[in-house]
């Protein structure tokens, strides 16, 4: 068994998962396949499409905040996506 939360693997008598310290206990909190979050590398190729076509970044980082384990990598993408996008539009009205 997996943990909902983390995606670490989960011992049969555990009472809390040992890589977020949740209690397995709590009802859905552990799923048969493990939850897979982002790695690094997409991470730093949604950071580099987000620079140029900024609702890229808007529209994965709002979906990833709604995910225990990729709202951390989601944050730092959608900084990126709005800082970015106010970056280009101040640039096309020219401030």
């Amino acid at each position: 068994m997996y943990c909902r939360f983390c995606g670490n693997e989960v011992k049969e008598k555990s009472i809390v998962c040992s890589g977020c310290g949740r209690p397995v206990d709590e009802p859905g909190s552990l799923t048969e396949t493990p939850v897979i979050g982002w790695s690094w590398g997409l991470l730093l190729a949604l950071i580099f499409v987000s620079v140029f076509f900024p609702p890229i970044g808007l529209i994965f980082g709002i979906k990833g905040l709604f995910s225990e384990v990729t709202k951390v990598k989601a944050s730092v993408l959608l900084t990126v996506a709005v800082f970015t996008t106010l970056l280009w539009l101040a640039l096309i009205l020219g401030l």
